[in-house]
């Protein structure tokens, strides 16, 4: 939980300090609240999810998918980070794009789960994201970026230099997931 918060404010200060033990207080109250793990995990892995392409059983996903909210003026993409064979419980990634060609508007977290985006970067190309859970995520969702072309995109050249990577995931029972099961993408996945 620090790494995810030292990585996503890029601060190691006292309020950083304290945002830690009140989101541990609140995974703790949560825990309590929602009951067993075993039964959170039995519920995540019936939840139906969307279609993971070719992934292994046990990994994570990360993909970038163009809204079919966008038009001529704005892109809408999706960031979704999906697992397969397991109850994701934690990840953090990171969203890279062309600067100069794309201008982040603005970027919003998922809802379900406790999700998080730091923007701070955009104006370097980087978006950075994280997100856990004590019962799974029900949705794939994990970043919502609303941008403009800073000339007239084509798709192909929207979709050039973008790629999105997960740095580390688990599971709902704290267990990390080996760098081999993480799979990153480049470009635009297509269309779920």
């Amino acid at each position: 939980m620090t790494r995810v918060l030292r990585s996503l404010t890029g601060h190691r200060s006292a309020s950083h300090s304290r945002a830690a033990a009140i989101l541990s207080l609140v995974g703790a109250a949560f825990v309590a609240a929602t009951g067993s793990a075993t039964a959170a995990r039995a519920e995540a892995q019936s939840r139906p999810t969307a279609a993971k392409g070719s992934a292994p059983a046990g990994s994570v996903r990360v993909s970038v998918h163009r809204g079919s909210e966008s038009d001529a003026n704005r892109v809408v993409l999706f960031v979704q980070v999906a697992s397969t064979g397991l109850a994701l419980g934690s990840y953090q990634g990171e969203l890279r794009f062309d600067a100069s060609a794309l201008v982040v508007d603005s970027a919003i977290a998922g809802r379900d789960g406790s999700r998080f985006v730091n923007a701070t970067d955009k104006a370097r190309g980087t978006i950075r994201f994280a997100g856990f859970t004590t019962s799974g995520f029900t949705g794939d969702d994990a970043v919502r970026i609303i941008a403009h072309g800073s000339r007239p995109l084509s798709l192909a050249q929207l979709a050039q230099g973008l790629s999105a990577k997960l740095d580390i995931a688990g599971d709902i029972d704290g267990r990390q997931l080996p760098k081999s099961a993480l799979i990153a993408s480049t470009g635009l996945a297509p269309q779920p």
